[in-house]
């Protein structure tokens, strides 16, 4: 079977989506399938400004935002390119992750399989990014999404969080609709050590978005309790705030593309006792797989699809999204009082990962879906 994949990038790009496209695309092939590459639409530099334009005399009008990824003209642009563009493949299926705009008008007799981490509706007022639109650019987004889920065989989502709201919020038959939880993105080891040295704890905070995922929080919930007298270290990797204390480290960057970084990222996960992302608002963090592949109980939020990957009182702690620094604190200290609770959580964290939160349950998932397609 041949499965088109819509991409932005080359699929052997390991950057695109945080490496989740190239763990898909490297999943299909394992379950053998010949994939082929088909490019997402471009659009030309005069339909370009003439987008803008628009965004630029929506906000003029309304004095709002508007969503310059979802609205009806580009759509319509976008599907009829489409269409001509697969008239050059030869795809029993087309694969389409996270693309909406270009979906929503497509008219095309191949089976098409949607994959998402969240409704875009889910995410307007959510994410920093889908805040401020006008009421007519958020009809336009929703109207637009539905058209992509109707028009689609089957719309996957990584989290009941999203499938659910797809078939709540939009009537989307729930037959159509499947979680399939993600992998981790980095390679996990076949064993883990779960006595780790108990004389010192070392909370992970592994992320890019400082703002978003809450960095000061967790800063300052472990600053509770290093006053406390408790030994907490923070290893912060992926974002460099402005923050000098002895008992952080922090490591701006490192690139899962170069082996040597790629090892350092392992090591971390290896040595640390908690990851600590105490997230403001999150669709799917692949951090989170990871952590559970390499034993780690994570202290987070329980908001939007954190709920899929980290289970409360199984392998870590899900606090309230109003939840502020000394209930982090509390929670915390209540762990450090119970090493016991500890390493089950570390064990259960990686019985979570070999059961659902690796790749090769995905692409097994994912056939069971190109199955029912026949």
């Amino acid at each position: 079977m041949k499965i088109g994949f819509y991409s932005s990038m080359p699929l052997e790009d390991k950057k695109n989506w945080s490496g989740t496209m190239f763990k898909m695309y490297e999943q299909l092939l394992i379950q053998g399938y010949e994939v082929i590459w088909v490019p997402k639409v471009r659009f030309t530099e005069k339909e370009e400004k003439h987008f803008k334009l628009i965004e630029k005399w929506f906000n003029k009008i309304f004095n709002r935002g508007y969503n310059r990824h979802l609205f009806i003209y580009k759509a319509k642009i976008a599907a009829k390119r489409l269409e001509q563009n697969l008239k050059n493949f030869k795809i029993d299926v087309l694969f389409n992750p996270t693309h909406v705009n270009d979906f929503a008008y497509l008219k095309t007799d191949i089976p098409v399989i949607y994959l998402n981490d969240a409704n875009v509706a889910q995410l307007l007022n959510y994410y920093h990014y889908y805040t401020g639109f006008g009421i007519l650019s958020k009809i336009e987004t929703k109207y637009l999404e539905k058209k992509t889920l109707k028009n689609a065989a089957y719309s996957i989502f990584s989290s009941d969080w999203a499938s659910n709201f797809a078939s709540d919020f939009y009537g989307i038959n729930k037959e159509k609709i499947k979680t399939i939880k993600f992998g981790a993105n980095i390679a996990v080891p076949e064993t883990i050590e779960f006595n780790k040295n108990p004389t010192e704890f070392t909370f992970l905070f592994l992320a890019v978005d400082w703002v978003r995922k809450r960095g000061m929080l967790a800063y300052e919930s472990l600053k509770i309790l290093k006053e406390k007298g408790y030994p907490v270290k923070m290893l912060i990797v992926g974002c460099n705030p402005k923050i000098k204390a002895d008992w952080v480290t922090i490591i701006p960057f490192l690139n899962k593309n170069n082996p040597d970084e790629f090892r350092e990222i392992q090591n971390h996960l290896l040595s640390s006792h908690f990851l600590f992302v105490p997230t403001k608002a999150d669709c799917t963090p692949i951090a989170f797989c990871e952590a559970a592949g390499y034993g780690l109980p994570v202290i987070s939020t329980n908001t939007g699809g954190v709920s899929a990957h980290v289970i409360d009182g199984y392998n870590g702690s899900l606090l309230s999204p109003e939840a502020e620094a000394e209930d982090y604190a509390d929670e915390i200290e209540k762990l450090l009082k119970s090493p016991e609770k500890v390493r089950e959580f570390s064990e259960n964290a990686r019985k979570l990962y070999d059961k659902e939160l690796n790749w090769k349950n995905w692409g097994n998932e994912f056939t069971t879906i190109i199955k029912n397609l026949r």
